[in-house]
C-alpha cells in the first residue's frame, strides 16, 4: 500500500502525534504511523523500510524524545539515504533547540519547521502537499539528484537549466529571508502582545488598590484612568491579534482576550453607574437646599461619570447648574 505519509515519532510524543493523524486524515492525506508495534513474525525493520519506500513524504517528529529513540533515529538515516530532500519534513514539537551531532549532519541544512511558527493544520498540512506534488526535487542521501523535467532542460539547453538554477537558488533564497522576515515580525508582535496584556492585568490589580484604599473617593480619578488605559492596552493587543488573524502564525495569539476587555468594561460601567447615581440624588437634594456644598458634590459626581462615558441627563444637569 501506498502512503502520502510516514510519520516518525517517539511513542512519549503519541499525543501530538496524535493530532497530527486526525489533521491529515481531515485533509484526506493517507499515513502510515506505526501505533501498535509490528505483528509477531514479521522483520520490523524491513517493514519500516517498506513503509518509509510507500510513502511520499517523512514527516520527522523532532523532539528530545525522539533523539533518544534509536528507532527514529533508524528510520531518519534511512530516509535520507533512500528519499528526496524535498520529502523529507523535519517538525520540531517541543521546542529544542540542539540535536544530536548525528542528526545534525544528516539534515542540518534541511528547512526544519517549529510547531510554535508552523501550526499543524494551516502551515505543516500545506508544507507536506507542497513536497507531495513535488517529491523528486532534492538531493538523495546528499547526492544531487535532478528530475526528469529538469533533465530534459538539461539536454535541450544546458545554458538555459543554468540560468533557471541561478533564478531558483535567488529565488529561494529571497523568499527564504522574507520566511525568516516574517518569523521575526511574528515573533516580535507576540512579545509585544503579550506585554500589552500584561501592563492591562497591571493596570487592572492598581485600579482595584486604588479602590480599597482608605480615601477611596480621593483616588477614584485615578482608579478610572487606570481602568481606561488597561482597556487601550487590550484594544492594543486586540489590534495585533487581528493582524495575524488569517496567518500561519496565528497560534503565537492565542490567549483569551475578550474575557480581559469585557471585565475591564464591567467594572468601569459599574463606576459609571454609582456616580451617576450619587450625582441624581444630590441634584435632588440640592434642587430642595440650595446649598453651594450641595452643588459641588452634584458637580464632582457628573464629572466622575462623565470621565468614563457621555450621558446626556448628566450634561443636561450640569449646564443647569453652571448657569
Amino acid at each position: 500500500m501506498n502512503y502520502d505519509v510516514f510519520i516518525s515519532y517517539s511513542r512519549r510524543d503519541s499525543k501530538i502525534a496524535e493530532e497530527i493523524c486526525s489533521a491529515l486524515t481531515d485533509a484526506g492525506l493517507t499515513f502510515f504511523i506505526d501505533k501498535e508495534g509490528i505483528e509477531a513474525g514479521q522483520n520490523f525493520p524491513e517493514v519500516l523500510a517498506d513503509a518509509v519506500d510507500s510513502s511520499t513524504v517523512f514527516l520527522f517528529l523532532a523532539s528530545q524524545n525522539s533523539f533518544k529513540s534509536k528507532f527514529t533515529r533508524g528510520e531518519v538515516t534511512y530516509a535520507f539515504n533512500h528519499k528526496h530532500s524535498g520529502t523529507i519534513i523535519p517538525y520540531i514539537i517541543d521546542g529544542s533547540e540542539t540535536m544530536p551531532p548525528d542528526l545534525e549532519l544528516m539534515l542540518g541544512n534541511f528547512n526544519w519547521r517549529r510547531k510554535e511558527l508552523c501550526p499543524i493544520r494551516t502551515a505543516l498540512i500545506e508544507d507536506i502537499r507542497k513536497a507531495i506534488e513535488h517529491p523528486e526535487e532534492g538531493t538523495v542521501g546528499g547526492r544531487h539528484v535532478m528530475s526528469p523535467r529538469k533533465k530534459k532542460a538539461l539536454i535541450g539547453s544546458a545554458v538555459a537549466v543554468v540560468v533557471l538554477l541561478v533564478i531558483a537558488a535567488v529565488l529561494f533564497a529571497l523568499s527564504n529571508n522574507r520566511d525568516k522576515q516574517d518569523n521575526n515580525e511574528a515573533l516580535a508582535a507576540s512579545r509585544h502582545f503579550e506585554q500589552l496584556i500584561s501592563e492591562a492585568d497591571s493596570l487592572v490589580r492598581s485600579a482595584d488598590l486604588q479602590k480599597d484604599a482608605p480615601t477611596s473617593l480621593e483616588t477614584t480619578g485615578e482608579q478610572i484612568a487606570s481602568l481606561q488605559q488597561a482597556c487601550q492596552a487590550l484594544d492594543s493587543a486586540m489590534a495585533v491579534r487581528d493582524r495575524y488573524e488569517d496567518s500561519p502564525f496565528k497560534g503565537l495569539f492565542g490567549k483569551e482576550l475578550d474575557s480581559h476587555y469585557a471585565a475591564a468594561r464591567t467594572r468601569l460601567d459599574s463606576i459609571h453607574s454609582a456616580w451617576a447615581a450619587y450625582a441624581r440624588e444630590s441634584y435632588e437634594l440640592y434642587k430642595i437646599s440650595h446649598r453651594d456644598s450641595e452643588r459641588e458634590n452634584v458637580l464632582s459626581c457628573i464629572r466622575y461619570a462623565l470621565s468614563i462615558k457621555p450621558d446626556a441627563e448628566l450634561e443636561t444637569i450640569q449646564e443647569n447648574l453652571n448657569r
